[in-house]
This record gives C-alpha cells, structure tokens and sequence, in this order.
C-alpha cells in the first residue's frame, strides 16, 4: 500500500504546484482538476519536502491547502461510495481505540457509523474501503493521507481521481 497527502493549490492563476514537484522528481498524482493533488507521504520525506526553501516558499504563495476530512466528509463519502466504485469494510473512531461501538450492529454501514457519529459525538479517524472490481484496499484517514493497494484497476484509478477531487472541492463535482 503506497500512501499520499492529499492537497489542493486555492490560487489557481500561480504556476501549479506540481511543476516543482516534478523538478523535485517527488511521486504525486492529480485528479481531473489540475489543483487537486496527492503526494507520495511519508512523515520524513514530506518534511524534508517542506524544509527544502524554494519548495515551502512555493508551498505559501500557492496556498497549498492540505486536507483534513471531517465527519460530514466522511460521511458524504460513505453515501456515495456506489459512485466511487468501492464499499466501506471497516471504520475506526478517535474516541474508540477497541472498535466496540460498531459490533453492536448486525453490519457495518453508512447508518450504523452515523447512528454511532449521532448517538455518542464521536469522530471518524478512517474509514478502509475495499474496491468493488479488483478488491483492492483505499484507506481514508482523517489526516487527509489516503492509503492505496497497488493493482486498481483503470476504471478504479478513473473513480479514485474523483474522489480525490470530491474530497477537496464537495459533492459539486461529480455532477459535473
């Protein structure tokens, strides 16, 4: 599983981001809006990214917005999870390290994570989602890092590009 930051420029007039990203030979991968982004993360490297002067400058003059994935988002998500090709197979709250709130349903679903959201004021912390063609493994984090199973399949690749974009602009975009 290969995992990204998901990113968004908000000044979109700019030279975009991932020009220097390029330069910087840094794996990334966009969605169908050019400011729309994910790069390759790990904690070490994503610093080192971000200590590097040129990068950081470009980094605050774009307005490099990074992701954080809310309750509301998640649970979008989980509404449209049809949409985007995959079914949520397991969801993990802050508040909840054993997982136990949900064992009290027959099943996992988008009603019993907001059943457990409305009931008890919990926060989502990830949802693990498994593609419905080839089976592979998406993980959200709230954080915005999304983890990836290598091997999906194009139409997933197409439908995860969606996504990423769903994530940072809103629902608006999919009826576009």
């Amino acid at each position: 599983m290969k995992f990204y930051k998901i990113l968004r420029q908000r000044k979109i007039k700019e030279e975009n981001f991932c020009n220097l990203l390029d330069i910087q030979k840094y794996d990334y991968f966009t969605g169908n809006y050019p400011n729309s982004f994910a790069i390759k993360y790990n904690p070490d490297t994503y610093n080192q990214l971000l200590n590097n002067d040129v990068v950081f400058r470009a980094y605050k003059s774009r307005f490099i917005q990074q992701l954080f994935v809310t309750n509301q988002k998640f649970l979008a998500i989980l509404n449209y999870s049809n949409f985007f090709n995959m079914e949520m197979a397991a969801c993990l709250f802050v508040e909840d390290d054993n997982g136990i709130y949900l064992e009290e349903y027959d099943e996992i679903s988008l009603e019993s994570v907001e059943d457990v959201v409305g009931r008890y004021g919990f926060n989502i912390k990830e949802v693990t989602f498994i593609t419905n063609d080839s089976k592979k493994s998406i993980v959200l984090q709230k954080n915005g890092i999304i983890g990836i199973d290598d091997g999906l399949t194009d139409s997933e690749n197409s439908k995860l590009l969606n996504l990423i974009d769903t994530l940072n602009f809103g629902l608006e975009v999919i009826d576009t």
